[in-house]
């Protein structure tokens, strides 16, 4: 027992704080003004689009961060950021309050139990009314300190610095209260928060230690594949030998792209990392195989490609929404990097395709094959914006529903000419009301015995549009179906409705 406590050294480590919020309430701002850099300016449309991990220095104190992406369709990337923190941070614009995506991360923020503080940003601005924020907060069961509850909330404004030196304070006290600690000796484990492909250094991945020492010559687990370290950076880029727990590092080199969300083992030797494998239960779980789609559904395919894994699997989600009775979602192929001519080959060979980038390029040869090939490439880099590209593609696919509207009932009085098509009558409006170019069911002894259309309609002896119930109208009406005086006409338009998702 003694030995086992000499193998261990206890630390109190940094507290994993992570950002949640409503879009362009300014989580990446405040992060900003910690870091004293300018990531929120150089982020597209001013918008998070990945998780990042950073770290900060206050008293003495590291204290990590996770910023999360605002817009509705990272949901499941908030959830995976709010699993690896200790301590959350829910930011809500004073000036707009609660919305929807503060209401979701105030449930992940239940659903995961997180301590947190609520940081009221943009304080400064005239339209700012924090005690109305407060009272929403109330409703949806947050109880602020002053509000009757315990939950912190600190009025702040990440552009001009007031009160963001507090903020740090209530943290570190909130830290103190969880009694995070780690041990230094152990081998390292943590979580992938980020993966991409570098086109020069190759496969980049961000990694949240969250126990032990990381060092540049240890081995790596990652899901069930074993890789090495090429070169290991801390999250500003510097290279560095080890890191400790509640550090953000970027690893590259991997062999394999590894999924975010994954958990890493570090080993000393490739038979230690072997043998941890080994231990591992099977997998079960296997890829499902596309369904086949039922009579009537319109099946579109995918070629999917995105500058990282989280944003490639955020899309995979985003895309399988629209699916629908009528619309199925086949993603023939995903991937990280630029848009090739494997990508467009792929397409080529498949219906109803369309290839879609997310912050990537598209080759040259890739861009000429598919104006050969006639393929639509859909890339942005503002993924609300691009999925709402896809979906005008997709409702362009979906077939118009007709819907009929009845108009009345006309009986016809006398017949002045009659040719192969067309044929010259007179009527009454027995109901409703007849107008030019409608449909007509042709029904005799109430049974119905042809269709036809009113091409011209007169009303005492004047061209009109319409004529009401009780009056009579002369008629060209094209059928192929001979009237008869006393035949019924059931009257009635089609209506085209274009189908949305």
């Amino acid at each position: 027992m003694k030995d086992a406590v000499l193998q261990q050294e206890k630390i109190i480590r940094p507290p994993i704080i992570v950002v949640m919020g409503h879009i362009d309430h300014g989580k990446t701002t405040i992060l900003d003004w910690y870091r004293k850099s300018k990531i929120a300016e150089g982020e597209t449309g001013g918008i998070t689009q990945h998780i990042g991990a950073y770290s900060v220095e206050h008293d003495g104190k590291t204290i990590t961060f996770i910023d999360t992406p605002g817009h509705e369709a990272f949901s499941k990337m908030r959830s995976r950021g709010a699993k690896v923190a200790d301590i959350a941070i829910l930011v809500i614009a004073a000036d707009e309050g609660i919305k929807p995506q503060t209401k979701e991360a105030i449930k992940i923020i239940q659903e995961h139990q997180l301590p947190f503080i609520v940081a009221l940003n943009k304080i400064d601005r005239p339209e700012a009314n924090p005690e109305r924020v407060k009272q929403e907060l109330a409703k949806e069961g947050i109880l602020v300190e002053g509000y009757g509850g315990s939950v912190p909330a600190v009025e702040i404004s990440a552009k001009t610095g007031l009160h963001m030196d507090d903020m740090l304070e209530t943290l570190s006290l909130l830290a103190e209260l969880e009694e995070l600690n780690a041990d230094l000796r152990a081998p390292a484990e943590g979580v992938v928060v980020e993966s991409h492909l570098d086109s020069k250094r190759g496969i980049t991945s961000t990694f949240l230690i969250q126990n032990g020492t990381l060092a540049k010559k240890n081995i790596l687990v990652i899901g069930k594949n074993i890789e090495t370290i090429k070169i290991f950076e801390d999250f500003r880029g510097k290279p560095i030998e080890s890191a400790g727990p509640s550090a953000p590092v970027r690893v590259i080199g991997l062999i394999e792209t590894p999924i975010v969300g994954d958990n890493f083992h570090a080993f000393a030797n490739k038979s230690a990392a072997e043998a941890f494998i080994a231990s591992l239960p099977e997998d079960t779980k296997s890829r499902a195989a596309n369904s086949i789609a039922g009579e009537g559904v319109i099946v579109f395919n995918i070629v999917l490609k995105a500058d990282v894994s989280g944003s490639e699997e955020v899309l995979q989600e985003s895309l399988k929404k629209f699916e629908s009775e009528k619309l199925k979602i086949n993603i023939l192929s995903s991937g990280i990097g630029n848009i090739n001519e494997t990508d467009v080959k792929l397409a080529m060979a498949t219906k109803l395709v369309t290839v879609v980038g997310f912050r990537v390029k598209t080759d040259a040869s890739a861009r000429e094959l598919a104006r050969i090939g006639n393929i639509h490439i859909i890339s942005g880099d503002i993924i609300y914006e691009l999925l709402d590209r896809v979906k005008t593609d997709l409702v362009a696919l979906l077939p118009s529903i007709v819907r009929r509207v009845d108009l009345g009932v006309a009986k016809i009085l006398k017949i002045f000419k009659q040719e192969t098509n067309d044929q010259i009558v007179g009527g009454r409006i027995e109901q409703g009301i007849l107008k030019r170019g409608c449909f007509a069911e042709i029904k005799r002894n109430k049974i119905v015995i042809g269709k036809g259309t009113v091409k011209e309609l007169q009303q005492n002896k004047n061209t009109v549009d319409q004529v009401e119930k009780g009056l009579e109208f002369g008629a060209m009406f094209a059928s192929k179906t001979p009237l008869e005086p006393g035949d019924v006409l059931d009257l009635y338009q089609e209506e085209v409705i274009k189908q949305t998702l």
